[in-house]
């Protein structure tokens, strides 16, 4: 099955889910066991689709995004066609002859324009016509760029990290030289914040440059995107070695989720409470939630199933809060899974930081030779770029039993 049908049924599922639980929070009441049981089959669903559509991913490029012109001129003599709502029609010149003599003759002539059906009576002369625009695929969600703390680098950086406080003693009045001060200076530790190369190579034959102009700002939004999505998941998922340091496993100690809740819920609603108070309160006011979106319809309906006297899953806007901290959502979260980390919990400013080799621009390159003698051309996209974890307790997790 395509990409496409895989994402347009996980979207389906996802939309269906958070309506049902929608409905039942504005009524203020738990769901019913018909509700529950469908929002247990949609998450399901969810759950299934997921890795089947990594595994497309990983081995398919058409994803990005950033808004790019066109690589070379279109081809001349289109600028007269005529528009309707900015699509462009394009009309033969037998076409147009044919419809001429089809008014002339008061419709006794049947030609292109009423005879498609026929090649000879007129179904040749029917123009193709091609939409200017290419339907986009929707990209992964991503977060952790909006979330972390990223700065532009022109060489490796030391970042100094204190590892530990220094020890007051107490000291008695004696002046004896055994009543003196203690020493116990604090403890300092670094990291090194790199660069690391990555990028994406799609060759376009000059025909198709030309002939259709909306393909050449495609084929740069899809190097964009596919750039983006990578990064994420190391920004998430990563080894720290060659590549960026993922925050699953690197940040503070967190909590561990209950088996399961009297619901049979993985992730309870009780853990979210429990994670509040294991973050130091100074990195409260500037922190937020980091999940996969099938992960916060999982807590919509363990909260609905709770019958909480408060929500503290609410949404306001656009925006998603729980417990008053803004959530955010990436796909290369882990999913809800025993043994797994699905929700991370704090100020990622401070915790975490990206690092851009000469800036955070995404760097496209048009190369018109290598490839001239084939009659294409290739476009190049790369970035220099590393993250790490700066600050491991200002992050918590939700770690789920095994």
């Amino acid at each position: 099955m395509q990409l496409f049908e895989l994402k347009k049924q996980r979207k389906f599922a996802l939309d269906k889910a958070d309506k049902i639980l929608a409905t039942a929070e504005a009524a203020g009441r738990k769901l019913t066991n018909e509700e529950s049981l469908e929002v247990d089959n949609l998450t399901t669903a969810v759950n299934v689709l997921g890795p089947k559509i990594k595994a497309i991913e990983d081995k398919n490029t058409i994803f990005q995004h950033m808004t790019g012109g066109k690589l070379i001129p279109a081809v001349s003599g289109t600028e007269g066609r005529k528009q309707k709502n900015g699509v462009v029609q394009t009309f033969s010149a037998e076409y147009a002859e044919q419809f001429l003599e089809y008014v002339q003759s008061n419709g006794q002539t049947i030609g292109a324009a009423l005879y498609e059906g026929s090649s000879p009576a007129g179904g040749y002369a029917v123009p193709v016509v091609v939409d200017d625009q290419i339907v986009p695929l929707a990209p992964n969600e991503m977060a952790v760029r909006q979330l972390a703390t990223v700065i532009p680098t022109v060489a490796d950086i030391k970042i100094p990290q204190k590892a530990g406080f220094g020890v007051t003693t107490a000291k008695a009045e004696s002046g004896a030289s055994t009543n003196s001060f203690t020493e116990n200076d604090p403890t300092i530790g670094q990291i090194t914040l790199s660069a690391f190369m990555a990028g994406n190579l799609e060759k376009i034959s000059w025909e198709l440059a030309q002939d259709v102009p909306a393909f050449q700002a495609f084929a740069v939004d899809d190097l964009i995107l596919a750039q983006q999505m990578y990064e994420e998941n190391l920004y998430i998922n990563g080894t720290g070695s060659g590549q960026a340091q993922g925050l699953i496993g690197n940040v503070g100690t967190g909590v561990t989720g209950e088996a399961a809740d009297t619901n049979g819920n993985l992730l309870s609603v009780a853990a979210t409470f429990d994670v509040l108070a294991k973050l130091n309160a100074v990195y409260h006011p500037g922190a937020s939630w980091l999940m996969q979106r099938a992960t916060a319809v999982e807590l919509r309906k363990a909260q609905a199933q709770s019958n909480l006297f408060t929500p503290v899953f609410t949404r306001v806007g656009t925006q998603d809060y729980l417990h008053g901290y803004p959530v955010y959502y990436s796909a290369s979260m882990p999913a809800i899974a025993a043994g797994a980390t699905p929700v991370l919990f704090g100020d990622f400013k401070r915790g975490y930081v990206i690092g851009d080799r000469g800036g955070s621009g995404i760097n496209v390159k048009v190369l018109d030779q290598p490839f001239a003698v084939n009659g294409q051309i290739a476009l190049l996209a790369y970035r220099r770029t590393d993250g790490r974890v700066r600050r491991s307790e200002a992050i918590q997790p939700i770690v789920l039993h095994t």
